[in-house]
């Protein structure tokens, strides 16, 4: 009776052992087989991309159809080829300021542009390229450049008093180094004060223009080396007479440089 109770008991261990370990195999099976699916799912409800340049890497970029084989390709061989003649011109840009693309440029405002910025860079504020009505325009302008000058530059604007101020004290005191007292006292009043001309910016770019109808918009950088440099926006538009004229002029951006060497950006309004 004992030994049958055994044997009994032992199967029953077995059956339990046996099962579970049946469901577990089964648990995992489906669990696998179910991330599976939802893996094959979503691959395949996937739209995917297809390549832009499928044989980039695997063409052959040594020769060009429109040059010898036998010629070594060489940046100064492609500019003389036909090859060359048929791509777009890749034209500058600056950051913050944009193209300097000027091939779509109207030869008149073109002019205006170059002769009025030609002029600003040496101080004189031409109201030829104004309307009568329009100078005031060119006079804020000129006030508010005057303004801000000292604070962008850390100089005082070319021409001013003060200026002239601090020139006269510096030539003074090199003076004093080179001459002694009795030199100083004959040479009283033999001197005389040269006019300068004053340069306010030493060169000019102009950008990428926008025209439409009657309207036209010419960006130009005013740059004053080693010192900082002034955006400003012209803006053009046919008078009564058909005749292009500056209507509006204003300060996009004056940035100079601290005395650290660090970009200081004093923005436009």
């Amino acid at each position: 009776m004992l030994k049958k109770f055994f044997f009994l008991f032992v199967f029953a261990f077995l059956s339990f052992f046996y099962s579970c370990s049946n469901s577990g195999t089964e648990d995992l099976s489906e669990n696998s087989s179910s991330l599976k699916a939802a893996a094959e799912k979503k691959i395949s409800g996937t739209d995917w991309t297809f390549e832009l340049e499928k044989d980039r890497l695997t063409q052959d970029i040594s020769t060009v159809n429109s040059i010898e084989k036998k010629i070594k390709l060489t940046p100064q061989v492609l500019l003389n080829s036909n090859y060359a003649a048929k791509l777009n011109p890749v034209y500058p840009y600056l950051e913050g300021f944009g193209s300097l693309d000027t091939s779509n440029f109207n030869s008149e405002i073109k002019k205006m542009s170059a002769e009025f910025a030609s002029g600003l860079c040496k101080n004189q504020f031409s109201t030829a390229f104004f309307d009568a009505s329009d100078i005031y325009e060119l006079a804020l302008f000129s006030l508010e450049l005057k303004n801000r000058w000292k604070e962008t530059f850390g100089l005082p604007y070319p021409g001013s008093e003060e200026e002239a101020s601090e020139q006269s004290q510096l030539s003074s005191e090199q003076n004093s180094e080179k001459q002694n007292p009795a030199e100083q006292k004959g040479g009283e009043g033999t001197e005389k004060s040269e006019e300068k001309t004053v340069i306010l910016f030493d060169e000019y770019l102009l950008g990428e223009p926008f025209e439409m109808n009657s309207l036209c918009e010419v960006p130009v950088r005013l740059v004053l080396k080693d010192t900082g440099f002034a955006d400003i926006m012209l803006f053009f538009a046919k008078n009564t007479e058909g005749k292009w004229k500056i209507d509006q002029l204003q300060i996009l951006k004056m940035q100079g440089k601290s005395e650290t060497g660090e970009n200081v950006d004093k923005s436009g309004r």
